[in-house]
């Protein structure tokens, strides 16, 4: 007699699965489709134009499994009443911040995501059960880490020859988030492998090498700390709960894999060290560069990261300082800027931080005290359950402490699916407990409406990551010129999502009228009062002379984020349009003033280098006739601008010459940095006139000499 196909636990391994393969982008201002590429698959392959449509289909597949859940005629089991209070109280709390964000388009989303988070749990504990279910989900969320892997390790093969030193992240925002989860298939992998029969188990483990190997390309050190942290907890755990007899073959295991994930990375290393030695000349020293540079030689970009985090975390402090409430959930991105420490930046690098600063410090600290209850839960009664139960209890326990230890260094749970799997285990984590779950018996009326309820909320997952989709086809229409089509797309947004600040800042860059121009950027800025959307009303303000208006909205943007130089650049061009000079100047000596900040020195990328202070200086020194006001403007100047060369111009000039087209760098590309340079060269020249006319000829030499050096092309064969 056949068995009766589970639908709930086949929907709920299929979004396991998915997770690690699709949860990896963050939504960010509209990003253009590819022309004539279809949302869909973009969404199936991870794209990072439809991250919110790639959550959408995971959400889809918890949601549905839990309705199913409802709907069938069966009692169901809940989480334990204390961990599910605590986590609701969370989601709730997460929820209210929509009603006072000054940036609903993003907060909506944000706390959807989190809502669906929430929605796995239960579906899991509901449609797992204590047999067959964990494994299943397990080893699917395992399946999909390894294919990401082997996604990662093609990738660093096909960008060696360019950069050994690649990090990979194949349909991840970035390294160190693909590292989380890559840290937590580890775990799991090891658990399943350590249950399985030997030849599946051999299978398994060869998987968690690939992850192993994956992860080290990421070369993300807090990832790597986290999981011998936690490596050393599943070991204890594991000796702890097997008996003596079983001990052997998991420590057996466990060492066999990290041995062959070691040999491996030396094998990589040692094959990077000869590769440089043939390619090097006769008598030169080879140039040696490997992923494991990263580690051991990471010098001052490392100090640089470093100093840029603790930077962010005191931002977070103050604006949970300035804001006891917090702003509105994931709107840390719009209000990182506004203390004045740091650039403004997507993420805290800080989970607990961050959710403290958009949701209150009470977000953080029920986090906390759910994985806290759910901890205690899973680990008591071990000597009661069975070998393999046990087993598994270990991994998802160092798998989820994992995250919560990486979580202190990144914004893990921002990432959909770090979040949607960490959820998933705590379902399970419950599930494989001694009594951490229980029966309940809902009215046929009242699970009908929370079915209803929580495809809603899915539902409505969908209608806003369909409306990304849209916007991100309307930026294609506007890439190429097709200003009909992508008025025609935003005309239908507008009525759809009028409360999408991204869709009115998209209309007022197309719309003809200078009217509708108007109305859209102020709609704009009502609906997300970003830097970016008060400088865009400022400069039509500025275009229309309503110079009073555009003051008035620039001065909005410089509280917003006080050390922007693009915003501070703009409020002189305002200033002096109105005729007030001495202001504008007083503006111009606060962008050079920018130069003592921390916000200026410490970068995200140490390697992009910002020159608007220098044509701040270059510009004053323009206004003075004392020939040392000038040195003491320009010289700092010029050696701004000898950075800029050594350190951003590289990479400019390597992604102008990418085999895939022209990229621009940070934003930069070779006209751009070709016009900084004849500016850099004209500054030079006058700096040296300026030390010949003050009798000082050996600096004058020099900074002709730094002249003609700005005045070499940069497309050089030698640069590519």
């Amino acid at each position: 007699m056949n068995k009766k196909i589970d639908i709930p636990l086949i929907l709920l391994a299929i979004a396991g699965f998915l997770a690690p393969l699709i949860g990896g982008q963050v939504s960010v201002e509209a990003l253009a489709m590819n022309p004539g590429g279809d949302p869909w698959i973009n969404a199936l392959t991870g794209a990072s134009e439809t991250p919110t449509l790639s959550h959408a289909i995971l959400a889809l597949l918890c949601t549905a499994a839990l309705v199913i859940m409802l709907l069938q005629r069966k009692i169901l089991q809940v989480p334990n009443t204390t961990f599910s209070g605590i986590v609701m109280v969370l989601l709730a709390l997460i929820l209210t911040t929509i009603g006072y964000s000054s940036f609903k388009g993003v907060s909506l989303p944000a706390a959807v995501e989190w809502l669906t988070y929430g929605i796995a749990l239960y579906a899991v504990v509901a449609a797992g059960g204590r047999q067959k279910g964990p494994t299943v989900i397990l080893s699917a969320i395992f399946a999909g880490c390894v294919l990401l892997a082997l996604l990662g390790i093609r990738e660093y093969g096909s960008m060696k020859f360019l950069d050994p030193t690649w990090r990979i992240f194949p349909q991840w925002v970035g390294p160190n988030a693909m590292a989380a989860i890559l840290v937590v298939g580890l775990f799991l992998g090891l658990g399943l492998s350590i249950n399985a029969e030997r030849a599946i188990g051999l299978g398994i483990a060869l998987g968690c090498v690939a992850i192993g190997l994956a992860l080290f390309l990421t070369q993300s050190k807090g990832a790597l700390a986290a999981m011998l942290v936690c490596m050393a907890l599943f070991g204890s755990l594991l000796a702890f709960w097997l008996p003596r007899r079983e001990k052997g073959r998991a420590m057996a295991t466990i060492g066999g894999t990290v041995a062959v994930i070691g040999l491996l990375v030396v094998a990589m290393s040692m094959q990077s060290k000869a590769a440089a030695a043939t390619q090097a000349k006769p008598g030169e020293k080879p140039s040696v560069m490997t992923p494991g540079d990263r580690f051991v030689n990471a010098g001052a970009s490392a100090d640089q990261s470093v100093g840029f985090r603790k930077l962010l975390w005191q931002t977070s402090v103050k604006l949970m300082e300035r804001n006891p409430l917090g702003s509105g959930i994931g709107t840390f991105q719009f209000e990182s800027a506004r203390p004045g420490l740091t650039t403004q930046t997507h993420f805290a690098h800080e989970t607990y931080l961050q959710l403290g600063a958009e949701a209150s410090a009470l977000a953080p600290l029920l986090l906390l005290a759910a994985m806290a209850c759910w901890g205690r839960l899973l680990l008591r009664g071990g000597s009661k359950l069975q070998s393999h139960q046990n087993v598994l209890r270990a991994s998802v326990f160092a798998a989820v402490v994992s995250v919560a230890i990486h979580s202190l260094i990144d914004s893990d749970l921002s990432y959909f699916g770090v979040g949607l799997v960490m959820f998933l285990l705590f379902g399970i984590g419950l599930l494989l407990s001694s009594d951490a779950v229980a029966p309940e018996y809902l009215p046929a009326a009242l699970r009908r409406v929370a079915a209803a309820g929580i495809a809603l909320i899915a539902g409505f997952m969908l209608f806003l990551g369909v409306t990304e989709a849209a916007r991100a086809q309307a930026r294609a229409f506007m890439t190429a010129s097709t200003i009909n089509d992508a008025q025609s797309r935003l005309d239908s947004l507008r009525s759809t999502a009028p409360w999408d600040a991204e869709v009115w800042y998209l209309s007022a860059q197309v719309a003809q009228d200078q009217t509708a121009r108007l109305e859209f950027a102020k709609n704009a800025v009502a609906a997300g009062p970003s830097t970016r959307n008060l400088r865009f009303l400022a400069k039509i303000y500025a275009g229309t002379g309503m110079y009073s208006d555009a003051l008035g909205a620039i001065q909005r943007a410089v509280q917003v984020d006080p050390n922007n130089l693009s915003t501070l650049s703009l409020l002189k061009e305002i200033q002096e349009k109105m005729g007030d000079e001495e202001k504008a100047k007083q503006t111009l000596q606060s962008i050079v003033d920018v130069e003592k900040t921390q916000y200026f020195k410490v970068r995200s990328l140490p390697e992009l280098v910002e020159t608007l202070t220098f044509a701040a200086r270059i510009e004053l020194a323009s206004k003075t006739t004392d020939a040392k006001e000038k040195i003491a403007l320009l010289q700092p100047a010029v050696d701004g601008f000898k950075q800029y060369l050594s350190l951003t111009v590289p990479n400019v000039v390597r992604f102008a010459h990418n085999t895939d087209g022209a990229l621009p760098y940070g934003g930069e590309d070779l006209k751009s940095a070709e016009a900084k340079m004849l500016e850099a060269a004209t500054a030079a020249k006058t700096l040296a006139e300026a030390y010949r006319s003050v009798g000082d000829l050996v600096k004058g030499a020099a900074a002709d000499a730094d002249a003609a050096e700005f005045g070499k092309p940069l497309d050089l064969p030698s640069a590519k």
